[in-house]
Order: structure tokens, then C-alpha cells, then sequence
């Protein structure tokens, strides 16, 4: 090896950016032998026990989702925008069970400086972004379609069981499938690397992402609407009214709060990774420099991996009738309460007045 001149390194591509297999120690021009990548290889070390964590727990949160849909004795998420939840959990468990296993195993190897890093992570790595690429812009687009189609509910109430179908959601969800998974095959059928990436940024992790955000605002203003509406309807103030009035502000306080924490983590979760992909597309540093793919890794991936985390958290989880659901399949239908019948009629009632299931409001009134 010639200690004045550089060896090269093999590269792959890790969750948003460019990743650098170099196991060998790199030599400075007229310098002692040294690794300028020793200080990233720690923080892939420590990425991987991160990674380790969260993809159990994002297997056992979406696991249980998916457990309480079949086996829900209630049937309450039985409802057409449940099979977006559906789509959604099973591309985060397909994520956490894939490609976060296969990039923290790398990540291990290559701070032991294990001999075959090169030969084992060069594939491993080269499949999980084209499952990590699928899986992303798969999760970005059954949000963007479970959002119109609250907004759909929300602005014409009366025509969501025509609209809005369980036939139709599953269709839209296997079109989004399908769309992910050919876009993310474009490198292996020839397409230049650079331009599908700079696609992707520009389209699936800004464009989409602020879309979905407009049809948040767009949600929350149709809302506020009909809550007026319903508020113009009531000439009385007797107890009663007064005590709907009060639940009413309290479900437009709730739908606020989620409507904020939608918007939050949504931005939170995908915007670092597109602002530091406009970054390396744009600017004159070394995209694999250490300095560079440790941003990359500590605040772009790590954070895209929490997305897949909290989703079945935000969407479901927090839901009071979700809770109540996994508690009875837990028990196998055991000691049900006593409110199950009521509970059962209720949400067979509720289904064509029901606006935003997933955001647990009862009814919303024209």
C-alpha cells in the first residue's frame, strides 16, 4: 500500500444517503497510519443498538394492530380507513423485520472490522435501500390517501359509504404497493442513480409530505366548519345543550391536539433526511466524508426509523376503543365488560356517521 496515495472505498447506499465500507485503515499523505472513519464506525455502533431496540418494539406495536384487527371481538376496526392502518403497520413490520436488521448487522461489523464486512454488507446494504426506498414512499402515500380521505368524510358525511369502500381502500393501498415497489427497482432496470434519488427527495419526501399537510389544514378548517354548524342548530340552553356544548369544545380541543401531533411528527420524522439530501445534491463536500455520513446517520435515518415506531402510537394506540379492543382479544374474550353489547350495537350505529374513525370522534352532525 503506498502511504501517499489514498485507497479507495466501496460504497453503498444506507437509508437516505451514501455509506462507506472501508474496514482498512486509511493512510494521511506523509502521516501515521490511521482511519479517518474510526469516529463514524462508533456512532454506526451505537445506531445499531438503536436500531436493534426500535425495530422490536415497532414489531410488536404494528404485531398487535394487526392482532386486534382479525381477532377484535367488537369489531370496531372493521371500518373501510382501518385498511389504511392495515397497510400502513404492515410496511412498518416489513421494515423493522428487513431492513433494520440487515443495516444494524453492518453497522456491528464494521466497528469490529470484521474481515468480511466488504463481501456480506455490500448486498445486505444494496437490498435494504431498495426495501427501504419502497417502504418510505409506500408509508408517505397511505398517509397522504388516509388524510383526503378524512377530509372526504368530514365535508360530505352522507356520501362516505358511497365513496369511501372497503374494496376501494384495499385497492388503493395495493396500488400504492405496487407504485413503491417498481420506483424503487428504477436503478436495477438502468435508470441513473442520481436522477431517481433526486425524485424521490424533491417529489416523495417534500411534495408529498407538505401535501399531506395542507389536507391536515384543509381537515381541520371542514371541521371547524361543521362544528359551527351544528353549534347555529341549537336555539335551546338548557343543561343539557350546555353540557353538549361543553363535550363539543372538548372534541374540538382533542381534534386540534392530534391534528398538531399529526403535523409535528410527520414533518419532524421525514424533513431532516430531505433537507440534508438537498444538501449533499448541492454542495461541494465530500458526500462521504465521516462528518457527513454521521449527520446522515444520527439525524436523518435514526429519525426516519422512529417514524415507522410511532405510527401504530399515533394512529391507533391512543385510541381509548383500541386499548378496550387489544385488552379483549388478550384475555381470548374472557370477562368481557358489561358495556360490550352496548359497545357492539354502538359501533354498528356509528358507522355511517362516524367522520375520522382513527381520531375516535363519535359523530359529527351537517
Amino acid at each position: 500500500m503506498d502511504s501517499k496515495s489514498p485507497t479507495k472505498c466501496s460504497t453503498s447506499m444506507n437509508f437516505t444517503g451514501n455509506l462507506s465500507l472501508c474496514p482498512t485503515v486509511q493512510p494521511v499523505l506523509l502521516g501515521p497510519m490511521v482511519n479517518p472513519f474510526d469516529e463514524f464506525y462508533k456512532f454506526a455502533f451505537g445506531s445499531a443498538i438503536y436500531i436493534i431496540i426500535v425495530s422490536f418494539i415497532t414489531i410488536l406495536a404494528n404485531g398487535l394492530l394487526l392482532v386486534v384487527f382479525f381477532f377484535d371481538p367488537l369489531k370496531i376496526f372493521r371500518t373501510a380507513t382501518t385498511y389504511f392502518l392495515i397497510g400502513l403497520a404492515l410496511v412498518d413490520i416489513l421494515t423493522a423485520a428487513s431492513q433494520e436488521p440487515m443495516y444494524a448487522t453492518c453497522f456491528i461489523m464494521m466497528y469490529l472490522r470484521h474481515p468480511d464486512t466488504l463481501t456480506t454488507c455490500t448486498p445486505l446494504l444494496n437490498v435494504g435501500q431498495v426495501i427501504a426506498v419502497a417502504a418510505m414512499n409506500a408509508s408517505f402515500l397511505i398517509v397522504l390517501a388516509f388524510t383526503i380521505t378524512q377530509y372526504i368524510v368530514v365535508v360530505s358525511p352522507l356520501k362516505y359509504g358511497r365513496r369511501v369502500t372497503k374494496s376501494r381502500v384495499v385497492i388503493c393501498v395495493l396500488a400504492i404497493y405496487a407504485y413503491s415497489i417498481l420506483f424503487s427497482l428504477f436503478p436495477v432496470m438502468g435508470i441513473a442513480e442520481e436522477i431517481v434519488q433526486k425524485i424521490d427527495n424533491i417529489f416523495h419526501s417534500i411534495t408529498l409530505v407538505y401535501v399531506t399537510i395542507i389536507f391536515y389544514i384543509l381537515l381541520y378548517v371542514a371541521f371547524r366548519k361543521k362544528m359551527a354548524a351544528s353549534e347555529s342548530l341549537r336555539e335551546d340552553k338548557t343543561t343539557q345543550a350546555r353540557g353538549r356544548e361543553n363535550k363539543q369544545t372538548g372534541v374540538e380541543r382533542k381534534f386540534i391536539i392530534v391534528n398538531f401531533l399529526l403535523i409535528a411528527i410527520l414533518f419532524l420524522t421525514s424533513q431532516p433526511s430531505a433537507i440534508l439530501w438537498i444538501y449533499r445534491l448541492y454542495s461541494n463536500e465530500n458526500p462521504n466524508s465521516p462528518r457527513v455520513l454521521i449527520v446522515n446517520l444520527m439525524v436523518a435515518d435514526n429519525l426516519l426509523y422512529l417514524k415507522f415506531l410511532l405510527d401504530p402510537f399515533v394512529y391507533a394506540w391512543r385510541i381509548p376503543k383500541y386499548r378496550q379492543a387489544l385488552k379483549n382479544v388478550l384475555r381470548c374474550g374472557r370477562e368481557e365488560p358489561e358495556t360490550t353489547f352496548s359497545d357492539r350495537v354502538m359501533a354498528q350505529v356509528s358507522k355511517s356517521r362516524e367522520t375520522v374513525v382513527t381520531l375516535d370522534f363519535k359523530s359529527i352532525r351537517d
